[in-house]
């Protein structure tokens, strides 16, 4: 749970509530599928969240549509009709979850039970997650150890140089690209992809998820605690390894997965890298003879805990001059130090005021954030330039699927960079 009853004002703003992170997990296996215990105006508030990545998910994602009455009597009737309209529909979902919505956990139905009497000819998993629970992170965590705990095998033959890759979801912002590019790094270095929870891997590969060598988190607010326990149940060591922005950081992300588990063709990525660098930096010649170089005198950033303090390296690191750096981070993090040049770093529920008063003062700034962040500057009239980094992002489109990690995504944010630096020195010249 947020602390300082600050939870609504987070979920509306910045996050949102379990129930749609452990449904985002469920949805990233293929053919899964989701049944909402709840009213429908959750399932609508979790279902616009998921079409955010995917916009079929309503064609897998499905509510019981219980009636003022389930608070006093239960829900045990509205289930079983919509467990049967599943089973009369001939689906056949891979996977389904059933889970509970805030008020309908505190009911104490046996959810487990109800729907074990359906008697499913497929496999299920049932568990209470609302915005009791905490957010979209402690939600996606909890079906993990769920659908884990419950699918996982526990005699598997590991295999060298397999890895899993933990911590990873579809329903971030710009999720998908991000994860193709990082396995697509991995598997350029020599390593071989087990399993990717939550974000892509179909229940037979996760049901052999002990078969890898090695474990990596990378978005640690959603990978740490499955790899954890991993850990203790199979003995599978893990690296807290971050998310791979910018060129230079790919190098040390992947120098850190690859002293836990060396691969053979490290060299094959950091020249690839190299080739990059070296291409961007002759383009950035031909743009600073212009406009001069990429500078901004303030920069918000603020993102789901591991991407703010990783994108926050890189961007002061490698992509931007600054002369002051403030971090949001939606989730706090505590493993592993990702990032030493930020000026200031704050945590969404916990450094309410100081957040606030960030914004009240904010003026003339470069926003790596959301349109959320943005209205709020936009509602006091501040001048300020903006890059969507996280959702709600409904002042920017964004239609390719070209990644914001790794090398290739080191390009497509410099592009976005030196787009709003050059309509910032436009507005200048024009307002002189």
């Amino acid at each position: 749970m947020y602390s300082n009853n600050q939870w609504g004002n987070i979920c509306h703003r910045v996050d949102c509530c379990a129930l749609s992170g452990a449904a985002a997990f469920v949805a990233g296996i293929p053919d899964a599928e989701i049944l909402v215990n709840g009213p429908l105006w959750c399932y609508f508030y979790a279902l616009r969240t998921l079409e955010h990545a995917k916009y079929d998910m309503g064609e897998r994602f499905h509510d019981c549509q219980p009636d003022n009455n389930a608070i006093v009597y239960g829900t045990e009737k509205f289930l079983t009709e919509a467990l049967k309209r599943l089973l009369d529909s001939g689906r056949k979902p891979s996977l389904l979850l059933v889970e509970n919505s805030c008020s309908l956990s505190l009911i104490g139905d046996d959810l487990a039970g109800i729907v074990r009497k359906m008697e499913l000819p497929y496999p299920f998993v049932t568990m209470d997650c609302g915005g009791l629970v905490g957010g979209f992170a402690e939600g996606y965590t909890k079906a993990a150890l769920a659908v884990l705990k419950k699918f996982a095998v526990e005699k598997v033959e590991t295999v060298e140089n397999r890895v899993n890759v933990l911590g990873l979801s579809d329903f971030y912002y710009n999720g998908i690209a991000d994860r193709n590019e990082i396995i697509r790094l991995l598997t350029k270095a020599g390593y071989e992809i087990n399993a990717v929870p939550g974000a892509g891997s179909s229940l037979e590969n996760l049901q052999k998820i002990a078969r890898a060598k090695l474990n990596i988190v990378c978005n640690e607010e959603l990978g740490l605690q499955l790899a954890q326990c991993l850990e203790k149940r199979f003995g599978t060591p893990y690296v807290v390894a971050g998310m791979p922005y910018g060129i230079e950081d790919t190098k040390n992300w992947l120098t850190r997965i690859h002293e836990a588990l060396p691969c053979e063709n490290l060299q094959a990525v950091f020249d690839e890298g190299t080739a990059q660098m070296e291409r961007l930096t002759a383009k950035e010649n031909d743009y600073r003879g212009v406009w001069g170089s990429l500078w901004f005198d303030k920069v918000i950033l603020s993102a789901a805990g591991t991407q703010a303090l990783c994108m926050a390296q890189a961007l002061r690191n490698e992509w931007l001059d600054i002369g002051e750096l403030t971090v949001i981070c939606q989730h706090e993090v505590k493993s592993a130090n990702y990032c030493d040049v930020a000026d200031k770093v704050l945590v969404t529920g916990k450094d309410v005021d100081e957040i606030e008063r960030l914004f009240q003062n904010a003026e003339d700034v470069l926003l790596f954030a959301s349109s959320s962040e943005a209205s709020n500057l936009r509602r006091r009239g501040a001048t300020f330039y903006s890059c969507n980094i996280a959702y709600p992002s409904a002042d920017e489109v964004l239609l390719t699927e070209t990644p914001f990690v790794g090398i290739k995504g080191a390009a497509h944010m410099l592009e976005r960079l030196w787009n709003v630096y050059i309509k910032k020195q436009m507005d200048e010249q024009v307002n002189k």
